[in-house]
């Protein structure tokens, strides 16, 4: 059974919603095709998160290695999905990006355990490894968006990567991340908040290069150099 959230809660997300409804008007006004988009993708993170919400201890419970690489798994080819459809050839993206967001995961979170930098319990895997592949998946969308519409494949990779890298340069300025000022907010010592926050941020950004990479040289051997060159 999904768990409602309280009173209190619903009015928040009222608030923030209605800024969001306001946004999807004005994107309207613009003649930009993104109110649809935007309203419907308020909607769906909604129900996705109570349900994610009814179910996450059910998944916290699951420490398997094979277990946890399967949810893995799903996670990135449910965002590479995502990320093809910004592409025309969706069929040959979604492998792409399936491929780019696999090995991302792999050359990131297996060190990271190991070296002792991340805990493999589920309770911080999952949620580390859904951060992973949600920025892998969101630079993927835009390098595919990008060489769809022209553009060279260098510039489009480059520019997929400007979010996460600006973030990584200007946090503790601009940016005060959700880990951190959580830690801080649960009596953690302001350095052991940074040194994990900065793990994450490694992490992200070499990880969404690797997607980015992978998925660019998969799509070349897919469609032939010429298409990516």
């Amino acid at each position: 059974m999904i768990a409602l959230p309280d009173a209190e809660t619903l009015t928040g997300l009222l608030a923030a919603w209605l800024l969001l409804l306001a946004a999807s008007l004005w994107a309207g006004r613009e003649k930009l095709g993104l109110t649809k988009r935007m309203l419907m993708a308020s909607l769906r993170g909604l129900l996705q998160l109570l349900v994610v919400v009814s179910v996450l201890h059910f998944i916290f419970d699951i420490n398997h290695i094979a277990a946890q690489a399967g949810i893995v798994l799903l996670l990135c080819l449910i965002a590479a999905r995502v990320s093809a459809g910004h592409y025309s050839a969706t069929g040959p993206a979604w492998v792409s990006a399936s491929t780019g967001l696999v090995l991302a995961c792999l050359a990131t979170l297996p060190w990271l355990v190991f070296s002792g930098a991340i805990s493999q319990e589920s309770r911080a895997l999952i949620p580390l490894s859904s951060m992973v592949v949600a920025n892998a998946m969101n630079a993927v969308s835009l390098m595919l968006d990008r060489i769809d519409s022209g553009q060279e494949v260098s510039a489009s990779i480059k520019g997929a990567l400007i979010p996460p890298v600006d973030t990584l340069r200007v946090v503790g300025l601009v940016h005060l991340p959700g880990i951190f000022v959580g830690m801080l907010l649960a009596g953690a010592a302001p350095l052991e908040a940074a040194g994990a926050q900065l793990v994450v941020l490694y992490m992200i950004v070499a990880s969404t290069f690797t997607a980015c990479v992978t998925c660019r040289y998969m799509l070349s051997r897919l469609q032939g150099t010429h298409t990516c060159a």
